[in-house]
């Protein structure tokens, strides 16, 4: 038993919300090119577990659940900027592209990753969709939201920021 007198905070950095890399694939889904999208706000990861009905009369009356997979949605805010030609930046462009797009055009590779390297990484395969503009003020900074809907399952990977051959 652990005595009140004992509980101690944690000892070392806390993590702060904005030490999250964020990576598309631009090439393909057989040679993956993963680009930075540095221009986000507001990621937020959902995973929901898809539970089942295990119950038998063995459980006497009493809930019994599986897991058996995880639904995953994964919506941001990407900052919309122009480049000297006048065009939004290439990875809002290809979200852009992908939400448009029916099928599998539809779909996009994509990662996220603790940015100092800790355990939290993840990799999948997305629907893309476009949401609603955040900021429709008279004087708001223009970012578009997107929603990603995991298609297949959405795994824990090594960092990329640890893992071998990533600079380290």
């Amino acid at each position: 038993m652990t005595k009140y007198e004992d509980v101690k905070p944690t000892e070392g950095s806390i993590a702060n919300t904005f030490e999250y890399i964020f990576d598309i694939n631009t090439g393909t889904f057989d040679a993956p090119v993963w680009t930075n999208v540095p221009d986000i706000t507001a990621l937020n990861p959902q995973f929901t577990p898809k539970l089942k009905d295990i119950a038998t009369y063995a459980h006497k009356g009493s809930s019994a659940q599986a897991k058996t997979g995880n639904d995953f949605v994964l919506d941001f805010n990407i900052m919309k900027i122009r480049d000297n030609t006048g065009e939004f930046q290439a990875e809002w462009l290809k979200l852009k592209a992908a939400s448009d797009a029916l099928g599998a055009a539809n779909n996009i590779g994509f990662r996220f990753y603790d940015a100092l390297g800790a355990s939290d990484a993840y990799q999948g395969v997305a629907a893309v969709s476009r949401g609603n503009r955040p900021d429709t003020s008279n004087d708001g900074v223009a970012y578009d939201q997107f929603v990603l809907t995991g298609n297949g399952q959405v795994k824990p990977i090594a960092n990329p920021v640890k893992a071998p051959g990533s600079g380290d």
